[in-house]
């Protein structure tokens, strides 16, 4: 279980009210964090509770510093609410309309902080797909420019953004959303949206913080909007003048022409360290308290939930979209709107009928036994020769036998011992080579060496032709030299 409590009110509008309250986990976690609950029954209501839902979303899938983050969407009794990393300041444009306006190098840093969450937010990608979400925030204002008191910059509120994701509710591809003083000649006349139209939006607010006034509503034809970017730069200072060469392309009519967010936020980082005088974190120490007293002052509690404990859902009902808020966190990390849990039927058994044994009971299958190959058919040798009949040693003499030429092994003594009788002289064989010629071929004669007076004269004969050569070689170029100039 779940609790938030309502501490004071940091702010209110026509849609809702923005609480500072306190988290209180189920494992004792707490943290603090801002709750912007919003007003049921509101005209064009439904189409802006799903708005802030998509944003919600959207803001879960952006991660950059000077970005605030949204950590997940809960039900507050019968209304939707958007929990949110806290962060106390003031919007840009409450300081502007006191007279509390930035000094060049400041404002130079604030710029940069601003390009450098639009670059984040431009080239983001799904942390699980990669796909480009091609994000454009498309209301880029001062009062959607907040400044703490150390100096630091978030960029709000993009509920109005056109972003591609899969849990998307609102579809605005139809509709022209933004503040018509910010928005760029492009988008009003075609309604196509692109990166440049931000970027155009942050030189107007750049202008603005810079000169105090308001640049105007857009010009839609592109000799009246040059003439008037030209008398609108030429309004500012001696003291913003490093600023002029940035802003220009900025507000080129032709949205190609116009410099990406992070090109613009290196130019601001290049201006701001060329600059001297105050910085962002010291102007904002010395103008940004007074103005958090001045806005607390005037917050009403239209919802009436300061001071009170209440239990949140986990999850909002169905009247409330498809949006799920996350579960419990086990860490004081951040929270993260997308959150993927493991389907339940994958823990879950599979019915068998009863006739099926599960295949983790089921015993191993005989080895299949070891069938031999059939053995080869036997060899067909020739009859042995029947052995000769015996022969009586007393009364006939017996010659010894010849021997084995052909293996040269010796005879048993047994079988040439002489008989008692006087042995019959053999005649000698001569020896017999054991290596048999190969078949079907003659033995090669042994090579004949060349005699060495034919190497000799060969040799004569072949330095003789050379050397003739290089006779008729060099009489022949001597003659024609000899007929030239």
């Amino acid at each position: 279980m779940r609790q938030l409590t309502f501490q004071r009110v940091l702010g209110s509008g026509a849609f809702g009210t923005v609480y500072l309250a306190e988290l209180t986990g189920a494992r004792g976690f707490r943290r603090t964090v801002a709750v912007k609950v919003l007003l049921p029954g509101q005209p064009d209501s439904a189409s802006f509770v799903s708005r802030v839902r998509d944003e919600a979303r959207l803001l879960g899938l952006l991660h950059d510093e000077h970005i605030l983050k949204v950590l997940e969407l809960v039900r507050v009794g019968e209304r939707d609410a958007v929990v949110m990393e806290f962060v106390e300041g003031v919007d840009l444009s409450g300081l502007i309309s006191s007279g509390q306006r930035p000094p060049p190098r400041a404002l130079a840093e604030l710029g940069a902080a601003v390009a450098g969450a639009l670059h984040a937010a431009h080239t983001a990608r799904h942390p699980n797909s990669g796909e480009p979400l091609n994000v454009v925030h498309r209301d880029v204002k001062p009062a959607n420019v907040m400044i703490t008191d150390r100096g630091g910059v978030k960029l709000l509120d993009f509920g109005v953004a056109q972003a591609r994701f899969a849990a998307r509710e609102s579809r605005t591809g139809q509709f022209v959303l933004g503040t018509l003083n910010y928005m760029a000649p492009e988008y009003i006349i075609t309604g196509d949206v692109s990166p440049a139209a931000d970027v155009y939006g942050l030189g107007l607010t750049l202008w603005e913080a810079a000169v105090g006034e308001v640049f105007g509503q857009p010009k839609l034809k592109e000799e009246a909007h040059v003439r008037r970017v030209e008398e609108h730069l030429a309004r500012l200072t001696a003291t913003h003048a490093e600023l002029t060469p940035v802003l220009r392309p900025m507000f080129a009519w032709d949205p190609t022409a116009r410099p990406n967010a992070a090109t613009v936020e290196g130019q601001l980082v290049a201006a701001a360290d060329r600059l001297s005088g105050t910085g962002l974190r010291s102007w904002a120490a010395s103008h940004v308290p007074p103005a958090i007293e001045r806005a607390r002052k005037d917050a009403k509690d239209t919802v009436g939930l300061a001071g009170q404990t209440v239990t949140v859902a986990s999850e909002p009902s169905e009247a409330s979209g498809p949006a799920a808020a996350p579960a419990e966190p086990e860490s004081p990390e951040e929270y993260t709107l997308l959150r993927v849990d493991r389907p339940a039927f994958l823990d879950e058994q599979p019915r068998l009928p009863p006739s099926v044994t599960p295949a983790a009971h089921r015993p191993p299958p005989a080895p299949t036994p070891y069938r031999a190959p059939p053995a080869p058919p036997p060899r067909l040798s020739p009859p042995a020769a029947a052995p000769p009949p015996p022969v009586a040693r007393a009364s006939v003499p017996v010659a010894p036998p010849a021997p084995n030429l052909r293996s040269r092994v010796p005879a048993s003594p047994a079988v040439l011992a002489p008989a008692p009788a006087a042995p019959t002289p053999v005649a000698p064989l001569p020896p017999v080579s054991t290596t048999p010629p190969p078949s079907g071929r003659r033995a090669k004669k042994p090579a004949k060496g060349v005699p060495v007076w034919m190497v000799v004269v060969q040799a004569l004969l072949v330095g003789g032709f050379v050397g003739l050569a290089l006779v008729v070689t060099v009489g022949l170029y001597l003659m024609l030299n000899r007929g030239g100039p």
